[in-house]
Formats: structure tokens, C-alpha cells, sequence
């Protein structure tokens, strides 16, 4: 008995390892949304609490609830996004720290922030803090929030501030439908130094895509599809330094694409997004 149990316990580590592909995750929404519950068992007080979703060199991910407001942070060369889960807060950017203090390297804290701007985070909303930028998170009851950090060179300036409310990024379907004139896909993009943001509309499948620099972090707005993800690329070309595409792809790992599901891929690795109908999605594209 105790043979066989090793033996089928070696057997499903060898399948989990021939099929997963190194720094590939996949968030589903559910799943994202279901450490509220999580979390919320493990805080004993007003302390907010958080979890490590993973590192991977220049970037990693996170997810943190709180309760009540937190002090007020700079990351001397550490970029924030932010996408809202559940709950609501006020969160308040720029401006001056309030009895500020050195947290660790590069990392200061403070009582609060004089001045600054104000923006209300609901569920689905994005937001992009610079580097080296204050800010602090008002809460009015409860908030949980996914978090990507993204090391810089240096500090950012503070036009790179950006909210992308959830509304704002279900209407941008019309305008890029609109745009498509007979194609299967309109993009929209903004750069921001070592990373860039755009918002992809889909009527058809994509390419296969490999970007031998680059990882990119789908946020899907809306839609369904698959994302397949390393296998090996059919009629793989050149179309940019570092850039391949294909025509279709042998193999790979499929994962079906809901809204608010989050995926991360790695550089290096073939993927393709194949859409049922229609799919729109935001890509965080990282270059390492």
C-alpha cells in the first residue's frame, strides 16, 4: 500500500512539473476575490494584512486587505499598480508626508500627507503611482487590493500618475470597437519608462506572440477566451528586435479567460489569446 501511494504520489509530481511552465500564473477572479475571506481570518486587529504572490526579478505581485487607514508611503524607485477587488477608498497622492521617517532602503513613511489629490478606488478600478510619489489609503470600511510592484532605475515624475476607473475602461469598448475597420483587433498604448500599459480589443483570434524581453500581465475587462501558453510556435518570424510572432502554436498550456481574471507570462514564452466573439483585455507589458 505505502509502494503504491509513493508511486502515484511521484507520478503526479512528474505531470504537475511536465506542465507547468516556470513564472506562468494564473489568477482567476474568484480566486483573487476569495482572499477577502482569507485574509480577513488571519487579522487579529486593525493591522493590515497581505500575502506574497510572487517575485520575479524587476516585478512581483501581491494582495493586502485593510480595515483602516494606512500611513503614508514613498517608494524611492518602486512603482505601484493597484487594482481594487472589493471594498472602497479614498487614496491620496502627491502632496507633502506628514512627520516622515526612513522605513528601509529606499522606503520612507509618514503620519499622513498634506495637500495631494484625492481619487475614490471602487471594485475594477486601476491605478498606476510613480515611483517616489506619497501616498496613502483612506478606508472607509473594508478594502482589498491586488498590487504589482515595479523596481525603477530612479525616481518617476509625477505626470505619470494615472486612475483607470472601471467604468472608464468598459466604455473604451465602443472606441476601440470603432477602430477595428475591418481588422480583428485595435490597441490602445501609453508608455511609461521600463513598463507600458495598453488596452486590447479582440473580435478574432491573435497571433502567437513572444516577446524575448518583455512579461506581460493581462488584466481581462471583458469577454471570454483561452490563453495558451508555451507550446511551440508554428511559422515563428521576426517582426521587431526581440519580438516573434506565429501563425498558430503546437502544444501549450490552455486557461480560460473570464473578467477580472489576472495572468502573468513570462518573458520568453509563446502565447496566444484565442477569443470567443469577442475579448478585451489591459496588458501591463514589463521589460526586464
Amino acid at each position: 500500500m505505502r509502494k503504491t501511494l509513493c508511486l502515484a504520489v511521484l507520478v503526479a509530481v512528474a505531470v504537475l512539473g511536465a506542465s507547468a511552465i516556470p513564472g506562468f500564473l494564473h489568477w482567476p477572479a474568484v480566486e483573487l476575490q476569495g482572499w477577502n475571506a482569507k485574509l480577513t481570518a488571519q487579522m487579529k486587529d486593525s493591522t493590515p494584512k497581505g500575502q506574497d504572490l510572487g517575485k520575479f526579478g524587476n516585478h512581483g505581485f501581491g494582495i493586502t486587505r485593510r480595515v483602516a487607514d494606512g500611513e503614508a508611503e514613498v517608494h524611492e524607485r518602486v512603482t505601484d499598480l493597484f487594482l481594487t477587488e472589493a471594498g472602497e477608498a479614498e487614496l491620496l497622492v502627491g502632496g507633502k508626508v506628514l512627520n516622515p521617517r526612513t522605513a528601509g532602503p529606499g522606503e520612507g513613511r509618514g503620519s499622513g500627507i498634506e495637500g495631494g489629490r484625492r481619487v475614490t478606488l471602487r471594485p475594477g478600478d486601476l491605478v498606476r503611482i510613480p515611483a517616489d510619489m506619497p501616498h496613502q489609503l483612506l478606508v472607509k470600511k473594508e478594502f482589498l487590493y491586488f498590487v504589482v510592484k515595479i523596481q525603477q532605475a530612479g525616481p518617476e515624475t509625477a505626470e505619470g500618475f494615472t486612475h483607470w476607473a472601471a467604468a472608464d475602461r468598459a466604455s473604451a469598448r465602443s472606441r476601440l470597437a470603432s477602430q477595428l475597420a475591418g481588422k480583428t483587433v485595435a490597441v490602445e498604448a501609453k508608455a511609461f519608462g521600463n513598463h507600458s500599459k495598453m488596452m486590447v480589443y479582440r473580435t478574432g483570434d491573435g497571433e502567437v506572440e513572444v516577446h524575448e524581453k518583455q512579461a506581460d500581465i493581462f488584466i481581462v475587462e471583458s469577454g471570454e477566451g483561452v490563453l495558451v501558453v508555451g507550446g511551440k510556435t508554428v511559422g515563428a518570424h521576426s517582426t521587431a528586435p526581440g519580438e516573434i510572432r506565429g501563425a498558430s502554436m503546437d502544444g501549450g498550456e490552455r486557461v480560460e479567460l473570464h473578467p477580472g481574471d489576472v495572468a502573468r507570462i513570462p518573458a520568453g514564452v509563446p502565447h496566444q489569446a484565442l477569443t470567443r466573439k469577442e475579448l478585451m483585455y489591459t496588458v501591463v507589458k514589463v521589460t526586464q
